[in-house]
């Protein structure tokens, strides 16, 4: 039998607001396997992306244990963290953070030197990626601001692949795309999952069917 590579166990989420406790998650138990697709729907506010935050290390919940293949996240120190998140996750956003200042290529590379110091092997993934997401060559060489919305969200899903993560995070990945270009997004997504990637993925609404 699998083993869970993310073990949730009671977990509790509590903000103070005006001097009134306010809790946002409560005694969640979650167990996310490898080749899982998990989705987590909810209106907003109603603490996706908090959970989403603690399950990946950015947060720090009030109680309960997130264990990431063995290991208790919360006792690690904020430098051991960052290189669990570089080396373990990866990260897709409503919101797409790439470096305006760099081809599309060279922000999904940067992002892969962070982890390894084999750039060819870097630059080789980093092709056959953009390959397999259906971005040519020309529009490696483009900067964010010359592409299209699809365009940038399959670079944020490129860069989140580059280091081999064992886990992607998407936060509501589609939520600021048309109809079609969102279902392109949620098509790779479960091509990538279907490759044997876990993914935990934040919706409001299920838009579009995953096959």
């Amino acid at each position: 039998m699998n083993k869970s590579i993310l073990q949730v166990r009671q977990l509790c989420k509590t903000f103070s607001s005006d001097g009134q406790q306010q809790h946002i998650l409560t005694n969640l138990d979650i167990d996310i396997y490898k080749g899982d697709f998990t989705i987590i729907m909810g209106s907003s506010g109603s603490g996706k992306t908090t959970l989403l935050y603690a399950l990946s290390g950015m947060d720090t919940p009030t109680l309960g244990k997130i264990i990431f293949q063995g290991t208790q996240i919360q006792n690690l120190s904020s430098d051991e963290l960052a290189n669990f998140r570089k080396k373990h996750c990866g990260f897709v956003f409503q919101s797409i953070y790439l470096l305006e200042n760099m081809s599309i290529m060279d922000n999904v590379l940067t992002a892969g030197y962070l982890v390894s110091n084999n750039k060819p092997e870097i630059i080789k993934r980093a092709k056959e990626l953009f390959l397999q997401v259906g971005l040519t060559e020309e529009i490696w060489r483009k900067f964010p601001s010359q592409l299209s919305g699809g365009e940038k969200q399959r670079a944020a899903l490129i860069r989140s692949l580059i280091n081999k993560p064992d886990i992607i995070f998407a936060d509501e990945p589609t939520g600021a795309l048309n109809s079609s270009t969102g279902k392109d997004v949620l098509d790779i997504l479960t091509k990538v999952n279907q490759n044997g990637q876990s993914i935990v993925m934040l919706i409001c609404l299920l838009h579009y069917p995953l096959h």
